[in-house]
């Protein structure tokens, strides 16, 4: 991966919103008997760029100058 294709990468997760309407920060799901993604279905889209930004910031490590 070079830089062009972690900038799109940065682009397209900045989209999603980083904190849950009801929750916050705290979008990790409850540990109840229904699993779930996300605390509830609004914190979804932030969960996931929760995720994606994890996985970037590791994938980072091997963009090559």
């Amino acid at each position: 991966m070079d830089r062009a294709d972690a900038a799109a990468l940065r682009a397209a997760i900045t989209a999603l919103p980083a904190r849950c309407r009801y929750h916050g920060d705290n979008t990790e799901p409850s540990e109840s008997l229904i699993h779930r993604e996300a605390c509830c279905d609004t914190g979804i889209p932030a969960q996931r760029r929760k995720h994606a930004e994890a996985i970037l910031a590791r994938l980072a490590g091997e963009v090559r100058v």
